[in-house]
């Protein structure tokens, strides 16, 4: 029984620190201390292809999921994830001692498909295992909980155009990374070298892939898009409409009722991206893992989808209220704290029957919803188009539009549920 039990903790111990490390590699930048050697120009290509890391980095998690149930086992899947955080090892170790020349952009590519590669293979290996499942899914959420509020605000502006002088960002940090390797290894070692695949996934391998690449490019081409139409409200509207059309064509690709997690994901994308904020301070982190905890218990006990989908379509219009009522540090934690439960019960109450349909369902919390391309519009307006020496004023939560936006998302995404379940409705 004790050699049991610490089989167990250890298996739980390892899901989380992989999905952990798999988030925070996927959603934070890689260190700002790497490019104070470096020239301008190449941060400049790091921030413009910062999405399309992510998105790399989501569609790879997606496709290491599938594959990894379809060619082989759990010994397979952990592979997956050791050769991802070996990959995350070496490249952080290349960051930081990178040299003038270095590409940033690469490096940062090479961080998010790292990450996916950790993201699908754990996801895809903890399916069946309850506790780590949990593990899993508490770890992959805190990877957006714990971005959100990295960095914290530099206290001396002064200081701010130094690189060096620069809050260390430098998410996961190599001891966690170590400390994820060695886990995962010994994970790895423990299975057995044979294990069935999962049942009719060789049948089905590539549909998860289409389904992944639809919803994940669609997300992606319309972030880009209203990043320089945001002032459209057709455009806006097409946004939405396109995006969710999007997850529920992916929806119907996947068998039965799978395609649940990934409408749900949309609508609880666009929530998250309304509301959160970095004006939140890092001493609140272990509230927030501890909230996300909660409710990914309470949803694996009284699980409900119609209950999280009415969640979700609270939680975006919460952003419409707190900008009417002026946007204070109490309200933006009360936003991040009902994030954490609806998320964790979300994703707790929905269980697929295949991994990758997990995985593809939190990828698409990583990836760049358009409602924060259309925040960061507004914030912005045109200033990046402006003359150079004209100094660029940031306005955040003035705007009532993101939440409008968040909330048209999840009604949308609650009636294409309503579609794809009256078309299925045995789950």
């Amino acid at each position: 029984m004790t050699i049991r039990w610490h089989r167990g903790a250890l298996d739980t111990a390892t899901a989380f620190l992989a999905a952990l490390v798999a988030g925070l590699s996927l959603m934070v930048p890689i260190d700002f201390a790497w490019t104070s050697t470096t020239s301008a120009v190449r941060v400049d290509l790091l921030v413009v292809s910062l999405p399309r890391a992510i998105a790399a980095g989501a569609l790879v998690a997606v496709v290491a999921a599938v594959l990894s149930n379809a060619l082989g086992g759990q010994l397979m899947r952990w592979g997956w994830a050791l050769g991802g955080v070996t990959l995350l090892f070496v490249n952080h170790l290349l960051g930081r001692n990178a040299v003038l020349g270095t590409s940033l952009a690469t490096l940062n590519f090479l961080d998010s498909i790292a990450g996916g590669l950790i993201l699908g293979g754990s996801g895809a290996a903890v399916l069946a295992r309850g506790r780590s499942a949990i593990a899993w899914l508490l770890g992959a959420i805190c990877g957006v909980v714990i971005e959100a509020i990295l960095p914290e605000t530099h206290p001396r502006t002064v200081e701010q155009h130094f690189p060096q002088n620069w809050p260390a960002i430098d998410a996961p940090p190599m001891w966690l990374i170590v400390l994820a390797l060695v886990f995962i290894a010994i994970g790895a070692y423990r299975e057995p070298a044979e294990q069935p695949a999962e049942t009719s996934s060789l049948s089905l391998p590539i549909l998860p892939i289409i389904a992944g690449t639809l919803v994940i490019g669609m997300s992606l081409f319309g972030s880009e898009w209203l990043a320089r139409h945001g002032d459209s409200l057709p455009a806006v509207a097409a946004t939405v409409v396109v995006t969710v059309a999007a997850a529920l064509l992916a929806a119907l690709l996947l068998p039965d009722r799978e395609g649940t997690m990934v409408l749900l994901a949309v609508g609880l994308a666009g929530a998250g991206s309304a509301v959160l904020t970095n004006q939140v301070p890092s001493w609140t982190i272990p509230l927030m893992i501890g909230l996300v905890l909660v409710g990914l218990l309470a949803g694996s006990r009284w699980p409900s989808p119609r209950v999280a989908v009415v969640a979700v379509i609270g939680l975006s219009a919460y952003a419409v209220l707190e900008v009417a009522a002026g946007h204070s540090t109490w309200s933006a934690g009360a936003g991040h704290a009902g994030l954490s439960l609806v998320a964790g019960y979300s994703f707790a109450s929905v269980t697929p029957r295949y991994g990758s349909t997990r995985v593809l369902g939190i990828s698409l919390i990583y990836v760049p919803s358009p409602v924060l391309a259309l925040r960061d519009y507004v914030n912005r307006g045109h200033c990046l188009l402006a003359e150079h020496g004209k100094p660029c004023d940031y306005t955040d939560f003035t705007s009532y539009a993101p939440g409008w936006m968040a909330t048209a998302t999840a009604c949308a995404s609650a009636f294409a549920l309503w579609l794809l379940w009256r078309r299925r409705p045995t789950g």
